[in-house]
């Protein structure tokens, strides 16, 4: 989700520059690199600084079974506050991502229809030209329109003005369009959410409408007559969104176009504005790596000496190897020996208030987190946030009763043994 939004936002600031920038030139070929362009570094920018989910080490706080709660009279319980926020949490994502991948499936589905439609068409009895580009004649009345090395026109457009038409749609197959729309119709399928998305690949079609038709006045036709037929197109009836078709764009912009004269080749220059826009993209996308772990090391400003611990040294504790990856959801999590029932009845029979907080009224929340390496064992405990400089029992009574458990049934992923990352946050209170 994070990729998308990151990706959703790169692809309108670069859309918003070109627009703003380059729409309106005559650098038609040169437009729709710019273009092609922009939609490669949109897919891949946020991706320059993304880690894998599973490999990060530092993920969110994973709470597990809720906030333990130890009660200075002896009592044990279990806050399911975080473990219900966490359950509304994920059913809003659930609900976020069916809506997405219903978008996603009726846009994909769209683009299935829109290319069998075309090859159905394509594949009537047609007859090869000089370039190599197929034409079928259709008694439809179609507007006219190309999709691959395939020019489909009516009979009627045939009759009256055939060689200015497929001398446009040439240009199309020549310069292979029909490879671009496929592309910007599945990046708009995976952006389907995104204005720009859309945009994009409107700026798109409307670039290679003014490329085929600059082809069109260069091939020594007509202006004025042909820019009546494009009037003409403009009102019969379109075919499949996913071809080029002759009224895909607006017939205004078009012969604007075509009475414009040539940009200065200097403005070019002017797609330098987007570098600023790819820097911002790659910080906004490093920063998002980067932002959770900056969170646990705030957490740990208020965590005491690592000596304070000395007494926890007769517990056999291990390290996690610094060559395995660290996980903090799996397959098949960790389970400790029982099942959560057993390691509740675990944590009431061996947590205990300190004394000496007792008579002090010194209460505070402790988060302990460990690693549940690949044969089950507890290794790498440590206390991420104290419960202060005055509640030092706090975090070693946490810290040992996490540092005895026993071994756990190790978690899987993709069938294979591997460490888990647990974070705790275990509450002292005096009632």
């Amino acid at each position: 989700m994070i990729y998308l939004i990151v990706s959703a936002i790169s692809l309108a600031l670069m859309v918003t520059v070109y627009r703003l920038t380059l729409s309106r030139t005559t650098f038609h070929g040169f437009n729709r690199f710019v273009l092609l362009a922009t939609l490669a570094l949109a897919a891949v920018v946020p991706v320059m600084h993304f880690q894998s989910i599973s490999s990060r080490a530092s993920a969110p706080i994973n709470y597990m079974l809720g906030e333990i709660m130890v009660y200075a009279d002896g009592t044990m319980g279990v806050n399911h506050v975080q473990a219900t926020e966490s359950g509304s949490s994920i059913s809003m994502l659930s609900v976020i991502t069916v809506v997405y991948l219903a978008g996603l499936i009726f846009c994909l589905l769209r683009i299935a229809f829109g290319i069998l439609s075309s090859e159905i068409i394509c594949h009537r009895r047609s007859r090869m030209l000089a370039d190599g580009s197929r034409l079928v004649i259709t008694e439809r009345n179609y507007a006219p329109f190309s999709w691959r090395n395939c020019i489909v026109i009516s009979r009627k457009d045939y009759e009256s003005n055939g060689a200015m038409i497929i001398a446009h749609e040439q240009a199309h197959v020549h310069h292979h369009h029909s490879f671009d729309l496929i592309l910007a119709q599945l990046f708009c399928a995976v952006q389907w959410f995104n204005p720009a998305a859309w945009m994009l690949r409107r700026s798109l079609l409307e670039v290679h409408e003014f490329e085929a038709d600059a082809q069109v006045l260069e091939d020594g036709f007509d202006g004025r007559r042909y820019q009546i037929c494009l009037v003409r197109a403009a009102l019969q009836g379109s075919f499949a969104t996913t071809t080029n078709n002759f009224s895909n764009c607006s017939t205004q912009k078009r012969i604007v176009m075509m009475n414009r004269h040539s940009t200065n080749p200097w403005a070019r220059l002017r797609v330098l504005l987007m570098l600023p826009v790819v820097a911002l993209s790659v910080i906004v996308a490093s920063a998002c790596k980067q932002d959770t772990n900056t969170e646990m090391d705030v957490n740990t400003k208020d965590a005491p000496p690592t000596d304070v611990y000395w007494d926890i040294e007769e517990y056999e504790i291990g390290e996690a190897d610094s060559t395995d990856e660290l996980f903090t959801v799996v397959e098949e999590m960790p389970e400790f020996p029982g099942g959560e029932e057993a390691l509740l009845e675990y944590l009431r029979s061996n947590l205990q208030y300190p004394e000496r907080c007792k008579e002090n009224n010194i209460q505070g929340r402790v988060f302990v987190t460990f690693v549940i390496n690949k044969d089950g064992k507890i290794v790498d405990p440590a206390v991420v946030k104290s419960a202060g400089p005055e509640g030092v029992e706090l975090d070693v009574e946490a810290l040992r009763v996490v540092s005895s458990m026993p071994a756990w049934t190790p978690g899987k992923q993709r069938g294979e043994a591997v460490c888990v990352k647990y974070t705790v946050p275990v509450t002292f209170r005096m009632n």
